[in-house]
């Protein structure tokens, strides 16, 4: 519906005076009326150089033959001829120099040489020239320039010259979205040639339209489509294409698609076909049924299967290539078809639909490879297989379009989606590059987004951004570059401070809903949650409806959601959560609301509740790490229940989470363990936990949970498997020596250590245990504190505590009081209690020592 480039052509006549005209160049203007322009050429070319032409027709005869190359597609030769004195001389030179210098793509120098008639109202062509350097300028998106040209031509002494521009002038700025504007410079009816009024009557439709009167732009477009005579075939096209958007701007998109369904069918060589099918795809619905007219219909349109290759060997004389099936180029419809079809059936998002939507896109390029479309096809697979995560062979796709594409934009999209996927594998500097080089191939607004893009790039890498990069940012690019930033500066608390800024500086930005949110995101990242700036925001956002509009609901819910959680509101969050996953039942932010859920029945204490919910979220949820965390809570809910079915169900659980292999997989093999021995099944625990403890390193910090955990299981079992002791002894020697011991690990292994020595009979003499030994690990703990006060207090005390009671059941009564006063030197939690032992010994066996 754009208004297309035009440039005037006109076989205008020019004649020389009757009694002196010569065949040649009578038999020229016939060519040239005919639309001959090669045979018009010759002749005017052969007048030129017959030297008894008068100097006064050699300029005339040099223009017409000016006319007939730049017709016949020889610019250049035009150029040269109008370079010469004889012709530069005539008054139409500039007119046809002009034409010569669009045709050569030289745009720029066609629109200067044009600009001759813009202040001379008596040069020729006048009219013509000021038409088309307008729409050379708007080639060059020299908007504003356009419009003066026309404004020069508007004030013309001939009215239909003065309408004629004014229907461009007001064209130009319904294009713009001045439908105001563009109503005030339509010309009056009165004024409007006859040759210009179905031209007229189409703009007046559009305008219509574009001021929201629907029902009337349906009877001016319907008017000209039962009216085609005097029309142009694009102007009606363009009536067919504007009727259809009037019917669906009242509403009824399956009417409006219906029409242009009907319209193309009738029309199958349309020159607004691309428009239209644009216009099919807008209508089609997502996602559509298989059933849908629009699908069905483009069915209909598809070329016909080329035939399978023969089976046979060919033994004709033309050999093994004539095995090969011809495959013809598929028509313009064919074409179109192909390709809105399958995008229509990659709305499905059904696996069968989506193998069918990449078939027809490679017929598409098969079948009609110098179709425009050919590229776009390739492009829109690569799209496609990014989406669906096969970012190889996306990447090969893409680099194709890349290499072979001939429109210059269609490689910069390729590029850039070639960037997004580097930046989503991981790879910043292969994406920034990638941005960059797409900006210089993306018109302006895309470019924009490019360079934006590669500033972001940038960021993730920890780069600083130059000012000459901002620079070339547009002043609303530069704003999104500094939300951004403002949202990936970390850690949070600076987080919150750049957005604050940013909000500051762009307080009616489009995204400044979105920088609220994030700053509430950040206030409960901070340590500890920042709640009371969170509320203020959330209260902030609540009271301003169009913020909450340009939010997604369910993020913002989310983050509620989130808010409430970290007040320690368990009941709040319970509901708030099952609220969530009520009206968000297929959002990928459920999982993070059902594992809140179930956290907050974990913690008020409805473990079966807790383990049906973190259950169903485990089984189904895509995320590993989510998914093990859900089994690891699910398991715990589980064991806490009081039921011993329950328990020994929680042993499967842990093991889904163990399963899980993700970073939680230690701690639900220590859990699994834990319960198991609790259940006593020792040697089940054991066998787990001999298992996992070999296959660490031995400087694993994990090594000492696990061995703790293991020495734990067979010393249980060396109950009933006394012979179980020397492993659980050589154990705690091992754990002894590992580099992470600290000094509370080290009192706890001697103390362990001593307990194992304490059941163990002496190698000389099988009757007597092995206490002496056990004394001296409990002692040793007592010796390291006397040289540095201890680090803890529970394994200090029972190491001093159990040599207690062994001196007093060995009625060693003064060993026993020294060790009873020296854990009550050290001033620890049980200090009186080993003072008063002290006194108590002292004072039942009468043993005074000088003070």
């Amino acid at each position: 519906m754009r208004t297309s480039l035009f440039i005037v052509l006109l076989a205008l006549p020019l004649t020389l005076p009757a009694a002196e005209e010569p065949a040649a160049f009578r038999q020229g203007e016939a060519a040239l009326t005919s639309g001959l322009w090669e045979v018009a050429a010759i002749r005017f070319n052969q007048l030129l150089q017959d030297p008894t032409l008068a100097s006064d027709q050699k300029s005339r005869v040099a223009i017409r033959l000016a006319e007939a190359w730049i017709h016949s597609g020889n610019p250049a030769d035009a150029l040269n001829l109008l370079r010469q004195s004889f012709a530069a001389k005539d008054p139409a030179a500039y007119f046809w120099k002009a034409q010569a210098l669009a045709a050569s793509g030289r745009l720029a120098e066609a629109v200067d040489t044009f600009a001759a008639a813009l202040d001379n109202h008596q040069a020729p062509y006048r009219e013509e020239a000021l038409l088309s350097r307008a729409s050379l300028q708007l080639a060059l998106t020299q908007t504003d320039a356009a419009l003066l040209s026309l404004k020069a031509l508007g004030t013309d002494a001939a009215p239909a010259t003065a309408a004629r521009a004014r229907l461009r002038h007001a064209a130009i700025l319904l294009d713009l979205g001045d439908t105001q504007n563009a109503r005030a410079a339509m010309p009056k009816a009165d004024t409007i040639a006859p040759a210009d009024r179905s031209q007229a009557a189409l703009l007046e439709a559009r305008l219509l339209a574009a001021e929201g009167d629907a029902a009337a732009a349906i009877t001016g477009f319907a008017a000209l489509l039962d009216q085609p005579q005097g029309q142009s075939l694009a102007g009606y096209h363009a009536a067919a294409l504007g009727l259809a958007d009037a019917l669906a701007a009242q509403g009824s998109p399956a009417d409006a698609a219906k029409s242009l369904l009907s319209f193309i069918q009738g029309h199958p060589e349309s020159p607004l076909l691309e428009g239209m099918f644009q216009r099919l795809l807008q209508w089609l619905p997502s996602p559509p049924t298989r059933d849908d007219p629009i699908l069905e219909q483009l069915a209909q349109w598809l070329p016909p299967l080329p035939p399978p290759a023969a089976s046979a060997i060919n033994t004709s004389s033309s050999g093994a290539v004539a095995a090969w099936p011809v495959i013809s180029e598929v028509s313009n419809l064919a074409a179109f078809s192909l390709y809105t079809r399958a995008i229509g059936l990659q709305r499905l998002n059904t696996p069968e639909a989506s193998i069918e939507a990449r078939r027809l896109m490679t017929r598409l390029r098969l079948e009609s490879p110098a179709h425009v479309l050919a590229a776009r096809a390739l492009l829109q697979t690569g799209r496609w297989l990014l989406e669906q995560g096969h970012t190889r062979q996306a990447l090969t796709a893409l680099a194709t379009v890349r290499e072979t594409a001939k429109s210059t934009t269609l490689g910069g999209e390729a590029t850039f989606l070639s960037a997004q996927a580097a930046f989503a594998e991981g790879d910043p500097k292969q994406a920034i590059r990638l941005f960059e080089e797409a900006s210089k191939s993306l018109p302006a607004r895309a470019a924009d987004t490019s360079r934006l893009n590669t500033a972001i790039a940038r960021l993730y890498q920890g780069e600083t951004i130059s000012t000459r990069e901002t620079s070339a940012m547009t002043p609303g690019t530069l704003a999104d570059f500094e939300l951004e930033q403002a949202l990936a500066t970390t850690p949070p608390a600076a987080a919150i401070t750049a957005i604050n800024a940013f909000l500051t500086r762009h307080p009616e930005h489009p995204r400044s809903a979105e920088a609220s949110l994030a700053a509430v995101d950040a206030a409960l990242a901070t340590s500890p949650p920042d709640l009371a700036m969170a509320r203020s925001r959330l209260d902030a956002l609540a009271a301003t409806p169009t913020a909450i509009e340009a939010l997604p609901p369910a993020r913002l819910a989310l983050t509620r959601l989130r808010f409430t959680d970290l007040s320690n509101e368990p009941k709040a969050t319970i509901t708030a959560a099952r609220t969530f996953l009520e009206a968000f039942p297929g959002e990928p932010a459920a999982a993070d609301a059902a594992l809140v859920l179930g956290r907050n029945q974990f913690q008020s204490g409805d473990y079966n509740a807790a383990r049906m919910t973190l259950e169903k979220l485990a089984a189904a949820d895509p995320s590993p790490g989510r998914a093990q965390a859900a089994w690891l809570l699910a398991a715990r809910s589980a064991a806490l229940v009081p039921s011993p079915q329950s328990r020994e169900e929680a042993l499967v659980l842990f093991n889904h989470a163990i399963a899980s292999k993700g970073p939680l997989a230690p701690i639900a093999t220590m859990e699994k363990a834990r319960l198991m021995i609790d259940l006593n099944h020792l040697a089940e625990a054991a066998a787990l936990l001999r298992k996992w403890y070999e296959s660490l390193a031995k400087d694993e910090p994990l090594r000492l949970p696990a061995g703790f955990l293991l020495g734990e299981a067979l010393g249980a079992q060396a109950i009933k498997k006394p012979e179980l002791l020397a492993e659980v002894l050589l154990l705690y020697q091992n754990l002894l020596t590992h580099p992470k011991v600290d000094p509370a690990t080290r009192h706890r292994l001697q103390y362990l250590r001593g307990q194992t020595l304490e059941q163990l009979p002496s190698s000389k003499d099988p009757s007597v245990k092995r206490v002496a030994e056990a004394l001296e690990a409990y002692d040793s703990v007592l010796e390291a504190a006397a040289r540095k006060p201890p680090a803890e207090w529970e394994w200090f005390e029972r190491c001093g505590f159990r040599a207690l009671e062994i001196y007093e059941a060995a009625q060693r009564w003064q060993p026993a009081i020294a060790i009873a006063k020296k854990i009550a030197a050290f001033k620890g939690p049980r200090a009186d209690e080993a003072a008063a032992r002290a006194r108590s010994l002292q004072l039942k066996h009468m043993i005074w020592e000088d003070e």
